[in-house]
């Protein structure tokens, strides 16, 4: 070999030396990125992800309002497929033998066909529902297992006159019988805070039941209400803020579900007339 020429480990050599000019290449291919480098990189890291947080978590709010009005649907076929099977009549108030809660399970899908205890149903719990604070007597939110409410509005006798601001339908209705269906609400998000009352187990339904906490009957009841007082049977029961601000989900008579504002979201839409002194 001449005198230029290239060893087995391919650097070049001069009578059998490195030249400067492959030294330096050597410390430029050794050499790591600086502190001000990594300090750089950082901080575009860091500036994305503040980019990128609010972004995701609009994208997961609304999958779980997504996730929510499908459950209502899904409500809203079995409580159609029960009505079919039982000559047209719906459960309204839970205070009945007949509870929705109870009797919708074997008309959600096969998945539930043999389901004894209605905790174990998916649909019945709302993704949105605050898991966070406590409810009455201190009971944590993370225990609730009613995640809706129900409409046992007297729709031919409202009773906005009443010291109660309206009166209750306890017995099962013809689904047929209900007037504009489209445009009349069946359930509704649940609201939570320290007076509302956390379902915890089946006894707890039967009990709270009985006292008419987990229906609406009552312009009190309607999110827009600012009622809170604890141990009144007379508060808010519809959520006023859930999955897009101010207003929550809602299952129609006719099986759609929708959200509305809380100031649309009036008696009219529970009993089909409007409160003429409506509560704030």
């Amino acid at each position: 070999m001449g005198v230029w020429g290239n060893n087995q480990s391919g650097r070049t050599e001069k009578g059998g030396r490195m030249t400067s000019e492959d030294k330096g290449c050597r410390e430029d291919s050794a050499r790591g990125f600086t502190l001000i480098e990594l300090l750089v990189v950082i901080a575009i890291i860091a500036l994305l992800m503040g980019i990128m947080m609010p972004a995701l978590q609009r994208v997961r709010k609304q999958a779980r309002a997504v996730y929510c009005l499908s459950s209502l649907k899904q409500l809203g076929v079995a409580m159609t497929a029960y009505a079919m099977d039982n000559k047209d009549y719906i459960p309204r108030a839970l205070d009945h033998e007949v509870k929705w809660i109870l009797a919708f399970i074997p008309y959600l899908g096969s998945e539930y066909k043999h389901v004894q205890d209605y905790r174990e149903v998916d649909v019945y719990q709302c993704p949105s529902f605050p898991r966070q604070g406590v409810g009455q007597y201190g009971h944590s939110n993370g225990e609730q297992t009613v995640d809706y409410v129900v409409n046992a509005w007297d729709m031919t006798d409202p009773g906005f006159s009443t010291g109660d601001r309206g009166n209750q339908m306890d017995e099962p209705t013809k689904l047929g019988q209900i007037k504009s269906p489209a445009m009349r609400i069946y359930m509704a998000d649940n609201s939570a805070g320290e007076w509302r009352p956390v379902v915890r187990d089946r006894y707890e339904l039967d009990i709270l039941s009985r006292f008419n906490y987990l229906d609406v009957w009552s312009s009190t009841h309607l999110p827009a209400s600012t009622r809170e007082t604890k141990g009144s049977n007379l508060t808010r029961r519809i959520a006023a803020n859930r999955h897009r601000g101010d207003g929550c989900n809602n299952l129609f008579f006719d099986g759609h579900a929708d959200w509305l504002h809380k100031t649309k979201n009036t008696a009219r839409f529970w009993c089909g007339f409007e409160d003429p002194n409506p509560i704030n």
